[in-house]
This record gives structure tokens, sequence and C-alpha cells, in this order.
């Protein structure tokens, strides 16, 4: 596999391949993201190219394995995917350009210059649209994909598990029940090695989507694509989004998002714990690892978590009223 860590290596790599649409100096290494090099390069039509290569360790800490086929299941899933969704929706998948297997490069549509975290404080978006078209998108993406084969993508399950299996010391660290926490990794965090419900983005936040003038978005980075249980998607936006509306601004995306998803449809009770299940885990560990606020706001955040918890395992009727996910009850 070719080595392609700089603009340098990949001029040298693009050079090779009499790519002669493009303007090898317009190229950009883009900032951002943990995983992979990534560039914007525009073709000497003026159309703009996304250029995206994985190396076998996370980009910013190279002692760290990685394996680059998450790369090939990102591919097969942006190509098998967009044909069975709404072609109407504001909200879309890349569409890809080439795709090199050998070198791990994907050249790809560019979605967009800000992710939907980045503009989430700019007066002149309106957040709440977005958050229901991001919703009806992804209740699409789960009931039509039921039947699609992308491969068992070890990987992503593993990356997944992570906070399950690491949720005990953060509730340990700012005071909650640890045993809370090996209940629900044995009982809900072991599903995610055998969930075959239906394709699952896997890191479905508004960090990967993109956003343009024209108010769409785009839906990038699929690395952790995997066959799952919908439910751990909605979870994780629903809780990003919530982060977002705590600190940024208050803008209602956590319940546009939530309105959009349940649309007039019915989730069963089951699909509502788990949704619960994976936001609680959720908010209750990764701000331990990525700050958003002061120790006693975070200590705040792990207190939310846990609550939802609880309330997912409790045995109440009404258990989800008044709850971070009120806007999935009828």
């Amino acid at each position: 596999m070719t080595d392609i860590t700089d603009t340098e290596q990949l001029k040298a790599y693009l050079g090779k391949r009499s790519h002669s649409e493009f303007d090898l100096n317009s190229l950009q290494l883009l900032a951002g993201g943990t995983a992979n090099f990534i560039w914007r390069l525009i073709e000497r039509s003026g159309k703009r190219v996304i250029i995206k290569h994985a190396e076998p360790y996370l980009k910013t800490a190279p002692g760290l394995s990685f394996s680059v086929d998450r790369m090939d299941f990102e591919h097969k899933t942006m190509m098998s995917v967009p044909r069975l969704l709404d072609p109407s929706s504001l909200v879309s998948i890349p569409e890809v350009y080439q795709y090199d297997l050998d070198s791990h490069v994907l050249m790809m549509e560019d979605g967009g210059a800000r992710t939907l975290k980045e503009a989430y404080a700019d007066a002149a978006l309106d957040i709440s649209a977005f958050g229901h078209a991001l919703g009806r998108w992804l209740v699409g993406l789960h009931q039509r994909t039921k039947d699609v084969v992308i491969g068992d993508n070890q990987t992503a399950k593993s990356m997944y598990r992570f906070a399950y299996s690491c949720l005990a010391s953060a509730l340990q660290k700012y005071g909650q029940d640890p045993s809370l926490a090996e209940q629900i990794d044995a009982q809900y965090g072991s599903l995610l090695q055998t969930d075959d419900e239906c394709v699952c983005h896997g890191d479905f936040w508004p960090g990967n989507v993109l956003i343009n003038d024209e108010g769409r978005s785009t839906i990038v980075d699929w690395e952790m694509v995997r066959r799952g249980c919908g439910a751990t998607d909605v979870g994780q936006f629903a809780a990003e989004a919530h982060l977002l509306d705590r600190f940024r601004g208050g803008r209602g995306l956590r319940a546009a998002f939530l309105k959009g998803y349940r649309g007039t449809g019915e989730l069963d009770n089951t699909f509502l714990k788990r949704v619960a299940i994976h936001m609680g885990v959720h908010l209750a560990f990764w701000p331990t690892r990525v700050s958003w606020g002061t120790d006693k706001e975070t200590k705040e955040l792990v207190e939310v978590g846990y609550s939802l918890l609880r309330r997912a395992l409790g045995q109440r009727e009404n258990w989800l009223t008044g709850s971070l996910l009120d806007e999935l009850e009828e």
C-alpha cells in the first residue's frame, strides 16, 4: 500500500495516474478528524472533490493500529445504499467518483465546507429544519436497508462497544454506582456483536453531517458502518444534539431530530429502551473523555446519562415521559 500522509505524496500518487482534470496546486489538506488523511481538490472545471486516504493506524495516533478495511466498508456502503433512499430528501450520501482498493484512496463529492456541529450557532441556519430532515432521513436508512448485505465490520463493532466497556470507570469517578454500568454492558453492550436489523451509520452525529448554503445535508464518514440496531444511531445523535443544545445556544436540534425520526410511525418499547440505553451511555461516558465544560458540568452530564439509564431499566409504564427522549413518545 502507498504511504500518503502529506500533500506532496498525494500529488505524486495522482500524477502517476494521469488525472489531467485535477489542478494539483489546489490541493488542501483538511484539518480535523482522527483516523484519516483528507484533502479538498478543485478540478479544472471548477468541481470540488474530496480525497480520503486510510493508513493502517490513526492519523492522530500513529502508534495505534486501525485496520484499513474500514474504508472498504465505507466504499461498499456508499455505492450500495444511496439508490435505496428517497432521492427527494434534502439529506444525501456523497457520490463516489473513484476508489483505489490497493492504496485505499477514496475520491468523492464535496458535501460542504462546514459540519452541522461547526455551523450550529449560525443564526442564519434553521437548525430545527436540519434536525427534522436528518431524523426523517435516518428512519429511511433503517427501514430500507433491512436486507442489505455489507459484510461483518468487526472494527466498527469493537469501537462501538468501547463506551459500554469503559462506562463503569466514568460512573465511579463521578460518584455514580458502577455496578449499573456492568449490568448495561452485559445486557446491552453484548448485543452490539449480534444485532442484525438494518444498516447503521455507526458514527451518526452532527460532526459527520456536512451542510451547504442551499439547506442540504450530506452524511459522511461511513467507516464505522455495520449491520446493527438503528436505535444506536438515534441514541448517539440525540446525545450529541443535546450537548450542542446545552452548551452552544439551546436551538432545539435534539427535539427536532427526534420528532423527525418518529414521524407518524410507532416505535415499540424495546426499540425505545435501546435508544435510551445508548443515549445514556453516550452522555455518561463521552463527556468524560471529550470535554464540553467544567468538571462540575461534566459531572452533571454523567448524572443525566445515569438517570436515563435508570429510567430505561425501570418498570414504570410511562418511563419515557419527561425524559430527553420525550419526543419519541406517542
